[in-house]
């Protein structure tokens, strides 16, 4: 949350893939004030376990008056497969959010889904930003995948295909495939365990749309 500028959040709508058991997409939404903060993430019983949160923290909070907050009804927990299945699906994705957060989701989303299904995941985010939205990226280092690679056979065949290394999404994202205009490292995220001090950057998409 450290890295994450309030200003960003205020009065937008929030895109959380892979939002886990929810514990950033219900901070956001609290402290940030967005008008809107969707949740998703491809496991149900994690979605469940979000849903859960939020009623708690609806309980707890004391903090927030309404006349200033619109927290609890700005959050919203949907399980889905950020994933499109094929690139034709890409053409149907609209501009839908002001900012995408993919907090440590890259390597699930490579390990399960290859080379392809990252860089489409990494297109549909474009395409599904307002022009000048931020897609705010933390990828985890490529040495960690090893540590996973042999969760089932489909994510080891995967892993031995990847060609499309974590130090190469820069130049992607940034290409005429993609469009992102900027690239910002903005900070290590903060962790008591050194292997979960990752970068964390925002890309942002030009207000002008060619």
């Amino acid at each position: 949350m450290s890295l994450l500028q309030p200003e960003w959040f205020r009065e937008k709508e929030v895109l959380d893939v892979g939002c886990n058991t929810g514990v950033l997409t219900i901070s956001i939404a609290r402290q940030f004030g967005p008008r809107l903060v969707v949740g998703m993430d491809i496991d149900g019983a994690l979605i469940h376990r979000a849903r859960r949160g939020l009623l708690l923290a609806k309980d707890e909070d004391k903090a927030f008056p309404e006349s200033l907050s619109s927290f609890p009804g700005n959050v919203l927990f949907t399980q889905g497969n950020y994933v499109l299945d094929s690139d034709q699906r890409l053409n149907a994705c609209t501009p839908r959010y002001d900012i995408i957060l993919a907090m440590s989701v890259t390597k699930w989303v490579h390990l399960n889904w290859g080379d392809d299904g990252l860089k489409r995941f990494f297109q549909r985010a474009f395409r599904e930003l307002r022009p000048g939205g931020r897609f705010v990226l933390e990828p985890q280092p490529f040495v960690s995948y090893k540590r996973r690679k042999k969760l089932s056979e489909e994510i080891f065949a995967n892993y031995q295909q990847i060609r499309f290394r974590p130090e190469q999404f820069r130049e992607y994202l940034l290409s005429r495939e993609v469009g992102y205009s900027t690239c910002q490292l903005v900070g290590v995220s903060t962790h008591s365990s050194k292997g979960f001090r990752r970068p964390v950057f925002v890309y942002t998409k030009s207000e002008v749309q060619r």
